[in-house]
């Protein structure tokens, strides 16, 4: 079976950052949605690889404070209204 190289932590932060400099024009926000689904997630706070993954992300200037709040919003905004076909 083939594998692909392991990446670890920082070279994963490298390459979402270097993609989101030639990707779509809400990159930015979507490296903030990460941080904030880390931030979000007890089961995600748990594992040291996705904690440095979102401090690595957090740390550059283009995922603003702000972009992480408005993604933590979404994702709680997500939870308080289920969708019909998941409420029982």
């Amino acid at each position: 079976m083939l594998r692909a190289p392991r990446v670890t932590h920082p070279q994963l932060a490298e390459r979402l950052l270097a993609l989101s400099e030639v990707g779509a024009a809400d990159a930015h926000y979507r490296l903030a949605r990460i941080v904030a689904r880390v931030l979000v997630s007890v089961h995600l706070r748990q594992r040291d690889k996705w904690c440095a993954l979102a401090r690595a992300l957090a740390a550059q200037p283009a995922v603003e404070e702000r972009l992480v709040l408005q993604a933590i919003g979404w994702l709680e905004r997500g939870k308080e209204h289920p969708s019909p076909a998941t409420s029982s």
